[in-house]
């Protein structure tokens, strides 16, 4: 009997060949047939077991942590998608990883991993991985510093994007011949066509300022609370418009040589102010002696601005500015604080009376940070004991507040025996990425974490990237995570330019 074949079957058939070998690699060790079975899954770094992983991840390297001579790891999806690769270290392929991702959506894929030690193949239990439908914010942005201080001349802005491993330094304070420190970026709506950051000059402080990017102009603005003599601090975007508030704080710093706790930050004053980036005006908002406000963050719709207070009275105060600041460093322990907000009218620029938002001062607790979700639903804060700089207390975590139910919790998926404290939400808010100490107690790392509609999250993992001892490898404290949605566009020269000149002067308008 002769056989036809259809010259367009057999070549479609010959293209879903090519395309599967180029999407899976070619495997250079097929898993073992013949093996011991292990009731125990392998100890991987970083780990990735039982995590949840959005569609447009990065490929999620690890290192097995077992002896062995020999190693092979066998991925296969719920779905569709089975390579293997060979090897301690899993350098999975981009294309493979991207295959297996999309075909597995809202399923799950499994890692087996067979380890080979005196002659004998040896099976481990499988890692399950979920992938999510919802998609995570393409970039997130960041401080790279040593987290001691030790070298403050050493410190970076960068962005990286999470669909692949590339870092974009677009400003090291070495490229200037001052070292200054760069600090507090905030982007309007997750985009970056409008984002600031400061830039302290310590040689000469009348010539810092803040740095702000709006599309292709980049300018310097000398942002200072006239009536206190007190620099803008702490940013916060309004989502859409030309304002932004500020914090403005009087900030000191107090180092420990002994305790687990190296650094204790605290205000010796702090109030809030708003300013217009388009017209250099800087309005002040609050301005109590008793009252310390600080962290503002707009509400997704921009009509609610949240912040955190802490009243507290020093019986006579000096007059004195460094006087100020040694008596406050003796009672900065006493400082907590609570998250409030108020209503904001953007006809009229006026802001409502304060209302309280999360009461922990009553239970001796320090409420900081708040972030409320794109949906307006849930608001995110760090607890911590005492202060307003989490990042180096232990006993930092972070908590979860339903608004429209009014139920808090704290938020146990995510935390962990060590400080986890800075935290934004991705633009869907579906994506939370934190700040964590959780792996040595000294470098903050980056951690994600899926976040369903309820607000239940996902075993958080760490920011993937191509070497997988690279975070214990770079002593850098990733600080001020923020998603972005772009790249930042902007040249590094001309954001140079602008810091190298003096700052604009800024116009302090009457109190609201």
């Amino acid at each position: 009997m002769n056989t036809r074949y259809d010259f367009g079957t057999v070549l479609t058939s010959l293209l879903t060949l090519i395309s599967a070998i180029l999407a899976f690699g070619c495997s250079s060790k097929a898993a073992p047939q013949t093996f011991e079975t292990l009731e125990v899954a392998p100890a991987v770094y970083p780990d990735y077991s039982d995590v949840v992983f959005p569609p447009n991840i990065a490929p999620a390297n690890f290192r097995i942590e077992e002896d062995g001579d020999d190693y092979v790891t066998e991925f296969r999806g719920e779905n569709d998608g089975v390579f293997t690769i060979k090897g301690q270290v899993v350098d999975v392929p981009e294309k493979s990883w991207r295959f297996l991702l999309e075909k597995n959506k809202d399923a799950f894929f499994q890692i087996t991993s067979y380890v080979k030690r005196d002659g004998k193949w040896f099976r481990f239990a499988p890692i399950t991985c979920s992938v999510s439908p919802d998609p995570i914010d393409g970039f997130v942005a960041y401080r790279l510093i040593e987290p001691g201080y030790d070298y403050a001349h050493r410190i970076a802005l960068a962005q990286r994007s999470l669909e692949s491993y590339e870092e974009r330094v677009f400003l090291d304070n070495r490229f200037t011949n001052s070292s200054p420190c760069v600090n507090c970026h905030s982007f309007q709506d997750r985009k970056t066509d409008r984002f600031l950051f400061h830039y302290r000059r310590t040689e000469d402080p009348t010539n810092g300022g803040t740095i702000i990017v709006d599309g292709k102009s980049v300018k310097k603005v000398g942002g200072f609370l006239e009536s206190a003599g007190i620099s803008c601090s702490y940013p916060a975007w309004r989502p859409t418009g030309d304002l932004v508030a500020f914090s403005s704080n009087m900030t000191r710093q107090t180092f420990h040589s002994l305790s687990t706790q190296k650094l204790e930050v605290y205000d010796a004053f702090s109030d809030l102010v708003l300013f217009d980036a388009k017209k250099n005006k800087l309005v002040q908002i609050t301005d109590s002696a008793e009252d310390f406000e600080t962290f503002p963050s707009w509400s997704p719709d921009g009509n609610v601005l949240y912040y955190c207070c802490a009243h507290f009275k020093l019986e006579d105060a000096p007059t004195q500015r460094d006087a100020l600041i040694e008596a406050m460093a003796k009672r900065s322990g006493d400082l907590r604080y609570d998250v409030m907000k108020r209503t904001f009218d953007e006809s009229t620029r006026s802001f409502g009376d304060p209302e309280l938002v999360v009461d922990a001062s009553s239970n001796k607790r320090s409420a900081l940070f708040p972030r409320v979700s794109p949906d307006g639903r849930f608001l995110v804060y760090t607890l911590a004991a005492s202060g307003t700089f989490p990042i180096w207390r232990p006993e930092a975590d972070l908590w979860i507040k339903d608004l429209q139910t009014g139920e808090e919790r704290r938020w146990d998926e995510l935390d962990s025996d060590n400080s986890d404290s800075y935290h934004t939400w991705s633009s869907n808010g579906r994506w939370i990425v934190l700040s964590s100490r959780r792996e040595d107690g000294l470098y903050t790392r980056l951690y994600f974490a899926h976040v369903d509609e309820n607000g239940v999250a996902s075993k958080p993992f760490l920011l993937p990237q191509k070497n997988p001892n690279h975070n214990r490898e770079r002593f850098k404290s990733y600080n001020v995570p923020e998603f972005t949605v772009e790249p930042i566009k902007i040249e590094t020269r001309d954001i140079l330019n602008a810091a190298l000149k003096k700052p604009e002067k800024t116009e302090n308008v009457e109190r609201l």
